[in-house]
């Protein structure tokens, strides 16, 4: 059988969805083990070209495997890095969540991203005091859509708050930053919009009908994901410093961030909006790669959270 019969004929193997083993054809076609890969090479070459999708081998066996079979395959092996990452998943929820991504896929490549996360999964921290969270992100969003207020425990982060107070609020988004689950709501109890950690919440004592608010003056999540790290609080101010590490990383926490000058010794003078009390905690922790310049009030307020933090090494 001359070569392009056999490549056709195998095309058309592949194309019907069945697999094909490397020792069944060199004893079919009598060919070399070399003869056989240069026929594979011209099978690669014309899916290439046709888009048809890509051949996969394992354990001596190709099957072809679509183009949308691939992207789904690629997506879903970067979405579960992503939740392995967040750490935010209780590790029950989270083997659940992974196995519901991967069952759209074909048996071979399940097995394959099974094997590919396998060092990821094992080394899965979850949080110090993980709350199962699918359903409470489903509940959260169904009040939402309802436009429903809430009477609510919660558990405040406030070391001097000792105990769970009762909280009344609307909530309008809810979104994940930072491992943890975050309810944008309208509270009474802060005379305005408040970000609760969605596990802090620990019991909806009622459900009210809610008001539906003005869109232009509700909770903004585009604008806590410009101005603000970690905390929506502090007055929304224009900040100058100067950075000192890879510029991508100050751009990446500031979004809208502007880069006035690039200095001789590879170090940038930047401006941004930011919400400040948030931005403190970030521009502490890059140490001496950060210098404030204005406004006046941030830099003394760095110097002196530093200074405080001398003192403790005295």
């Amino acid at each position: 059988m001359q070569s392009n019969e056999r490549v056709a004929e195998m095309l058309v193997v592949l194309m019907s969805g069945k697999t094909i083993e490397i020792k069944t054809m060199l004893k079919k076609y009598g060919v070399s083990k070399r003869t056989y890969q240069r026929d594979i090479a011209c099978i690669r070459n014309a899916l290439i070209e046709t888009n048809l999708g890509k051949l996969q081998e394992h354990a001596g066996t190709y099957r072809l495997v679509s183009e949308r079979v691939v992207a789904n395959y690629e997506q879903m092996l970067v979405v579960s890095h992503i939740l392995l990452g967040s750490r935010a998943l209780t590790t029950e929820e989270l083997i659940v969540t992974l196995q519901q991504l991967a069952a759209g896929l074909p048996p071979t490549m399940r097995d394959e991203l099974h094997k590919n996360l396998t060092l990821a999964k094992g080394s899965y921290t979850p949080l110090s005091k993980p709350v199962p969270l699918l359903k409470r992100v489903h509940q959260m969003t169904i009040y939402i859509n309802a436009n429903q207020k809430l009477v609510f425990v919660y558990r405040n982060s406030n070391p001097h708050v000792t105990k769970p107070q009762v909280h009344h609020a609307q909530p309008v988004a809810v979104f994940f930053e930072q491992h943890y689950f975050y309810v944008g709501m309208l509270s009474e109890e802060h005379h305005g919009y408040w970000l609760y950690r969605l596990d802090r919440i620990i019991e909806v004592l009622s459900v009210q009908s809610g008001q539906k608010l003005d869109y232009a003056h509700r909770f903004s999540l585009q604008d806590h994901r410009h101005q603000s790290y970690l905390l929506d609080s502090g007055s929304l101010t224009p900040i100058r410093f100067i950075y000192r590490y890879a510029l991508q990383t100050a751009l990446d926490y500031f979004p809208t961030a502007k880069v006035l000058e690039t200095k001789e010794d590879g170090s940038h003078i930047i401006e941004a909006y930011v919400k400040v009390d948030g931005a403190m905690l970030w521009l502490l922790s890059q140490g001496t790669g950060v210098q404030i310049l204005s406004p006046l009030s941030l830099v003394n307020r760095m110097k002196t959270a530093l200074m405080k933090t001398l003192e403790q090494y005295r």
